[in-house]
């Protein structure tokens, strides 16, 4: 009987989403891709700092900027700020970007404080750390 209510814990446990509405605005602020996994397991490691993510959020509406380093803690902004939406769909929190050329998803796989895994239409899951200067 108490494996019985183990399982169902651990099955309830696993069906919650791992982010939070609490949590969501951990989305903010700049981040710097570390790695892509492909969905066949290919990990590809992205080395040396060329550009950062910032995420601006503003409840369940935000952009993302790309922008480039510069010495002395400064930043060179590039021209691509892309709007987007964030909803809550089966059982997870999904990015919508809304360009003048293209819409897609992205799902958030993981967000906490230091890291940020965000998964494709493709499979490819892009992890993601917070820039640190």
């Amino acid at each position: 009987m108490r494996m019985y209510y183990f399982l169902v814990f651990a099955l309830l446990w696993g069906c919650t989403p791992k982010i939070s509405k609490q949590n969501i605005e951990l989305l903010n602020g700049y981040w710097v891709i570390a790695e892509a996994k492909a969905p066949t397991g290919e990990i590809r490691p992205y080395t040396g700092i060329v550009e950062v993510d910032f995420f601006e959020l503003d409840s369940t509406y935000g952009y993302r900027k790309k922008l480039k380093p510069l010495p002395n803690n400064l930043f060179n902004s590039t021209k691509d700020k892309v709007d987007f939406t964030i909803s809550f769909e089966d059982k997870s929190y999904i990015i919508t970007y809304l360009s003048q050329q293209y819409r897609w998803k992205e799902e958030i796989v993981t967000l906490n404080k230091d890291e940020l895994q965000l998964k494709d239409a493709r499979g490819v899951v892009f992890r993601y750390k917070k820039y640190k200067p």
